[in-house]
């Protein structure tokens, strides 16, 4: 329905826009389409989203006005008719390892709310006194487990595991911790060996009793004398350094940097750990009162466990079951409860856990999470912003989400969609068509209306697709069984067989046999949580690499065929980077070879300026004020931090003497800026510098410039980066291996998924393996073998109830099969 009020947005030039002027009706649900990389997100979430953010922030006190200079805001010549806005994106992932889709949700603590006014009144508790939620909370003081402080497990570091090697000297192979630079008390061990009047040199079996309890367990507070040599290289002389100090010893060393590390750097030091559960909370990381109040017959740690499906019935049998005297609490408490349960079912989460970690959900699981928090507010009169909120949705859930933008809308707000997909942008009340193409191709406006009228426009290839719901991608399919090697002379040059996984079992996936034919592509489709992640990750990919790096398999209990692959690799849809520093250039390797072609510059040479310098991550030639980044962080506070050009080097991240230098016309920081389509043109040296390029442009990322903050990579761009490593690891006749891809489609316009199916060729051409997981159906029909995985979710899935040929399984039962039959008859 459309109202007679609009958003208009005059002379819109951010990123590759090219001054377009746009009109949104409010009160209705809007789509903004396009090609990858046409303009989308920079229209909607760089302008709209972020010129209303930056009117709230000029409410804020003098000080942080004065960061908002014109160039922070969105290049705009003016906007009207703007609203709050409210934004749920893919771009910026969940990596708090304590971040759970509980805590995401406001779940959890909602949960707390209801044990700790339903549970002093239940049956069977001994807990007379009020209860606070903080109690139930595990991340709080009030209700961790005091023994483990709510890590659910006791670490200690192990002195077998850090001496590992008795027979040996400390520093001669005894010790795996020492002489790796790890130990910040190393440098004290030859001090510490002549205190106790014994030489480092020795066996550590021989060493004196006194000596070997010092290095593990410190001096006890006793300073010994502690004299090391160290070297200045720049001045090439060697120093002497005298002090006196206590030493820690290596088992607290350890164990306090464990409790510090991040959890990118607590790998590091596992190996020298002992982790046990913690046995006074049995491993739930809560305090006694969460651990023992119960309600319905079960704990907290009990509900957030279970997966969404699980709390709700949970839920209403809690609800029929309440006492006289919880009844008027619950009345209030158990319906909401119920109501947001509920929307996260219709949102396609129920299949997971409430304690499911934040960093383990996929682009659009986490998405849609934040979605249901921001719905649960009921707040109208704003503009809700989606990126793609149908990703990683089966067609039969999709229904279930366009039902919940309809009742955004019908509540008086206006909704704005980032998106791809035909079937929702169909059913838009208004599209925005942005294009022609991605990139310098694109930033214009094609079309703007209702999707009928789209539907015909000839200038729009979003209208195409429009007009033939059942495309067809572009493929020639090639039927397991077959090979130049089996004599049918069909021209791909590879023998063909099978990969079995005999006797596999992960979460609720059980399968007495996996077959997947080599030298092809295997799609596993089925509903959100039938089982298709399970099988791809826990049971295929962990299987397979164990096996292949000579360790027993994880999920299976055997596997046969695997003599055809030498390798495996997976690209996920996970962050390429936690900080803005990561991006294309750097994850790829890509400007390790481009930086060597600056410092060959005769004006490189004359400054004396190495590969080294060309870097933004070390000093020597980036800009210190902002470090190379070419932004400098605002702390906001409550809100999240905003970044700000920096005034220094006016976002080049480096100082003069760098910038002066240029190859091929372009500065350092150009090349940045530089879509990866234009870099891949100038850059035709060297070889594997052109190959990584023209990698990333088959899988249709020709889009993105090389300097994108990794941050700002939607799950499905950072997975396409992984896919293009992993295409030039499979070129140049390299030894077969198998590539597994989790729902790669999503974040592709439909004109862009042909070119990914074009990528995955390549792979097999080269005679890899490929598997992916994927809810779209005009992927899984254009694959040579399928797997379908049901019927259900949870407990009710996870069986193969069809596989074979695309046009096979179209024949079968389950949801997957009527979406196939429309694009294989």
């Amino acid at each position: 329905m459309i109202g007679e009020s609009w958003i208009e947005a005059v002379g819109v030039r951010t990123h590759n826009l090219r001054g377009i002027d746009v009109r949104l009706p409010h009160h209705a649900i809007v789509a903004v389409t396009g090609v990858s990389g046409s303009g989308k997100s920079s229209l909607v979430l760089d302008t709209l989203h972020a010129e209303a953010r930056l009117r709230y922030v000029e409410g804020f006190d003098p000080y942080v006005r004065k960061f908002l200079t014109p160039r922070n805001r969105p290049q705009v010549d003016r906007i009207r008719g703007l609203t709050a806005t409210l934004a749920v994106d893919q771009r910026n992932a969940n990596s708090n390892p304590n971040s759970t889709l509980g805590t995401l949700t406001g779940l959890e603590a909602y949960l707390g709310l209801v044990f700790a006014r339903l549970g002093p009144l239940a049956s069977g508790n001994d807990w007379t006194g009020p209860l606070h939620p903080a109690q139930f909370d595990p991340y709080s003081r009030e209700g961790i487990c005091p023994g483990c402080i709510g890590t659910r497990e006791i670490v200690r570091a192990e002195p077998d595991l850090i001496v590992s090697r008795p027979d040996r000297a400390l520093l001669d192979g005894g010790s795996p911790w020492f002489g790796q630079g790890r130990s910040s008390e190393e440098l004290a061990l030859p001090s510490l060996a002549k205190h106790h009047g014994t030489e480092l040199e020795r066996p550590w079996r021989e060493q004196p009793e006194e000596f070997r309890r010092a290095v593990l367990y410190g001096t006890g507070g006793a300073q010994i004398d502690v004299v090391y040599t160290g070297s200045n290289r720049r001045k090439g002389t060697e120093l002497t350094y005298r002090t006196r100090r206590a030493l820690d010893g290596a088992v607290a060393e350890i164990e306090r940097a464990y409790a510090a590390a991040g959890p990118e750097a607590k790998p590091i030091y596992l190996p020298f750990l002992d982790r046990r559960e913690c046995q006074t909370c049995a491993g739930t990381g809560l305090g006694e009162i969460a651990r023992t109040v119960t309600l319905g017959g079960r704990t907290f740690r009990d509900v957030t466990d279970d997966r969404v499906y699980g709390v709700r019935e949970w839920i209403r049998a809690v609800d029929t079951g309440l006492n006289e005297a919880q009844r008027s609490v619950g009345q209030v408490l158990v319906p909401e409860l119920h109501d947001r349960l509920d929307l996260l079912i219709r949102l396609g989460l129920g299949h997971l856990e409430l304690s499911r970690g934040a960093p383990t959900l996929s682009g659009g699981e986490l998405q849609r999470a934040r979605l249901s928090a921001q719905i649960s507010t009921a707040l109208t009169g704003l503009t809700y912003v989606f990126d793609e909120p149908g990703a990683g949705l089966h067609p039969v859930e999709k229904d279930h989400l366009f039902r919940i933008l309809v009742e955004l809308r019908d509540a008086g707000n206006t909704v704005l969609l980032v998106e791809h997909d035909p079937d929702l942008i169909a059913r838009a009340d208004w599209i925005v068509d942005i294009g022609p193409g991605g990139g310098r191709d694109g930033g214009q406006l094609i079309a703007s209306g209702p999707p009928a009228e789209i539907a015909h426009h000839q200038r729009s290839v979003t209208g195409r697709y429009l007009r033939e719901p059942d495309y067809r991608l572009r493929r020639t399919q090639r039927p397991p069984g077959h090979g130049d090697s089996d004599g049918d002379g069909d021209g791909d040059g590879h023998g063909h067989g099978w990969l079995v996984l005999h006797d596999a079992v992960a979460h609720n996936v059980s399968a007495s046999e996996v077959r997947i034919p080599l030298h092809r592509l295997t799609c596993l489709t089925g509903i959100s949580g039938s089982g298709k992640s399970s099988l791809l990750h826990r049971i295929i990919a962990d299987s397979v690499a164990a096996v292949l790096a000579g360790e027993p398999p994880t999920a299976v209990s055997s596997i046969t065929g695997l003599d055809a692959l030498r390798w495996v690799t997976v690209a996920d849809q996970r962050p390429i980077g936690r900080t803005p520093r990561s991006n294309p250039a750097t994850y790829t390797k890509a400007f390790d070879l481009i930086r060597p072609l600056f410092a060959g510059t005769d004006a490189a040479r004359s400054a004396r300026l190495s590969a080294s310098a060309f870097s933004f991550n070390s000093p020597g030639g980036r800009c210190e004020t902002c470090q190379g980044l070419g932004r400098v962080k605002l702390d906001m506070q409550f809100l999240g931090d905003t970044y700000l050009t920096c005034p220094q080097c006016d976002g080049r991240r480096y100082g003069p003497d760098v910038l002066a230098v240029r190859y091929r016309g372009l500065a350092i920081d150009e090349v940045l800026t530089t879509t990866v389509a234009d870099a891949a043109t100038l850059f035709d040296e060297p070889p594997p510098l052109a190959a990584l390029l023209q990698a990333m442009v088959d899988v249709g990322l020709g889009y993105l410039t090389l300097g994108e903050s990794g941050t700002a990579l939607s799950g499905g761009e950072a997975q396409r980066l992984k896919l293009s490593r992993a295409i030039v690891r499979g070129g140049g006749g390299r030894d077969p291996g198998l590539v597994i891809l989790d729902e790669p489609v999503t974040g592709l316009h439909p004109a862009d998924t042909q070119r990914l199916v074009g990528a995955l060729d390549l792979l097999l051409d080269r005679g890899h393996t490929v598997v992916i997981a994927e809810h779209n159906p005009h992927a899984a029909a254009s694959a040579d073998w399928i797997i379908d995985l049901g019927p259900g979710a949870g407990a009710a899935g996870g069986r193969i109830i069809n596989e074979g040929p695309p046009a096979l399984v179209a024949r079968g039962t389950g949801p997957t099969a009527p979406h196939l039959l429309r694009l294989t008859t």
